[in-house]
């Protein structure tokens, strides 16, 4: 009889503590302290933040106003919120919402019933 075999088990780390989802929207961050209104495509969201594509480089912790659109064929929505960037990335920025979205049950139904609305 042997011993245990031991598993080699490789886990990517991650530092994020919410379920974050893929998906594409429409976004305006308004860095009201540098007068500069960006415009950025978001790539996913959690309950506690968003990650955004984009160019520019905003320092760490400056504070912005959120906008996010979602459209679909016939309608539109807007969810507003506060937040900072958080982390960057050779593809963008993280931003962390002030407060826990509310609204994230929301992006985990639409993305499930209706992808493809919010990437027009």
């Amino acid at each position: 009889m042997t011993g245990p075999q031991k598993t080699s088990i490789k886990v990517k780390k991650n530092n994020r503590k919410r379920l974050r989802i893929d998906f594409e929207a429409q976004v305006v961050l308004r860095f009201e302290p540098l007068d500069i209104i960006l415009e950025a495509r978001m790539k996913n969201i959690s309950m506690n933040g968003i990650f955004v594509e984009t160019g520019n480089s905003i320092a760490l912790n400056t504070p912005c106003r959120i906008e996010v659109m979602i459209t679909a064929p016939n309608s539109r929505l807007t969810i507003e919120t506060e937040g900072f960037v958080c982390r960057h990335d050779p593809s963008g920025l993280g931003v962390a919402f002030k407060n826990n979205l509310e609204w994230f049950a929301f992006f985990s139904i639409f993305e499930h019933y209706g992808k493809g609305y919010g990437a027009r």
